[in-house]
């Protein structure tokens, strides 16, 4: 580790014992339990907006997260002597979330609906809320739209295409009219006074609610049954919860909560080929502990309607190199196209209980 490192550790309440590296970060082994120190490049506002909410988790029983450590000097931000700025976050030995693993699968999802419960009604000054409250997902789905047709005429204008572009084109009438579906319920919806009540009570998202940022702690948890369906409220939120740490809160805002829930189905989904009982079981057992309203789940279907996976495809074609695609690209697109009709399948059966 580079000296002025070293210097800027000097700074924090703890002695460190070892030094590993991780991607863009060191772990260290403290005195005061595992850390995550890295160069920070963020904003102040953004910094204490993320502090605020971890410590209104820390307060509510909700222990296990990042939370920033403070200096001596009691600042969450540290600084080198050119100015450079650091941070200390509070980290934990586990593995990722296995998509794969059914019973993970549950236990994410009541963690979610434990966050969830915990993240309203938390104090955030004026300039805060204003920088960080989500944008009008309307608006949202109808700029993607515009792009989907932009990259559409492009593709059709071209001559020559390659295996990409025919598969593109092969694909977009289906995604597109449902991306116009999605923008037309939308706004049929209660969506904007869900948007409103959601602002009124500070509610907030984690903003990128994915395996990734959700920690199986290791040695620390047994999963209670296979399905946990058979335990009761108090029970998920109680046992689950406590072999998981949530990390990596630099997306979260204020806004509906539900788009957590729709960013980890999807990605669930798409990992085990749209299969019902996944999807299924991450709402059922979310709701037990966090019950979801009839605006929401219908705004959970609008969002799992919209194509979002088609258009991050795209959006990477278009702002690509597109005289060379990759056929981890064509691959991927050929997947969505595959999965699509096991997907409309899964939007059915939600749709039925609206």
């Amino acid at each position: 580790m580079e000296d002025r490192y070293q210097e800027v550790l000097k700074k924090y309440p703890f002695k460190v014992c070892n030094i590993y590296r991780a991607r863009g970060a060191y772990l260290l082994e403290t005195d005061c339990g595992l850390k995550l120190f890295k160069c920070f490049e963020g904003s102040r506002n953004r910094a204490l907006f993320e502090h605020n909410l971890k410590e209104h988790l820390f307060i509510h029983g909700y222990y296990n997260t990042d939370l920033y450590v403070k200096t001596i000097e009691d600042d969450i931000i540290a600084e080198d002597q050119t100015g450079c700025q650091y941070i200390v976050k509070n980290w934990f030995w586990g593995e990722e979330c296995n998509l794969k693993e059914l019973s993970q699968i549950e236990m994410a999802s009541a963690n979610l609906a434990k966050l969830h419960s915990i993240l309203k009604g938390v104090e955030f000054t004026k300039e805060q809320l204003e920088y960080n409250i989500t944008g009008n997902l309307k608006e949202t789905f109808e700029k993607r739209n515009r792009e989907l047709k932009r990259v559409k005429g492009y593709i059709w204008d071209k001559r020559q295409r390659n295996q990409f572009e025919i598969l593109y084109l092969n694909y977009y009438d289906e995604f597109h009219e449902q991306g116009q579906e999605a923008v037309e319920k939308l706004a049929k919806s209660n969506y904007n006074k869900v948007l409103e009540e959601a602002i009124r009570q500070r509610l907030v998202c984690h903003g990128n609610y994915n395996y990734h940022n959700i920690m199986m702690l290791k040695n620390k948890y047994e999963s209670p049954s296979k399905s946990g369906l058979s335990l009761s409220v108090a029970d998920i939120s109680s046992e689950w919860s406590k072999g998981m740490a949530t990390t990596n809160f630099e997306k979260a805002h204020v806004g509906i909560q539900i788009y957590d829930l729709y960013q980890f189905i999807r990605k669930v989904m798409e990992k085990n080929d749209w299969d019902i009982l996944y999807g299924n079981n991450i709402i059922e057992i979310y709701d037990r502990i966090r019950p979801i309203s009839k605006d929401e789940l219908e705004i959970l279907y609008l969002l799992l309607l919209y194509p979002e996976k088609f258009w991050k495809i795209t959006n990477f074609y278009f702002n690509g190199k597109k005289v060379w695609i990759s056929t981890r690209n064509i691959q991927k697109l050929n997947s969505i196209g595959e999965q699509n009709p096991k997907r409309i399948i899964f939007l059915k059966k939600l749709e039925s209980i609206l």
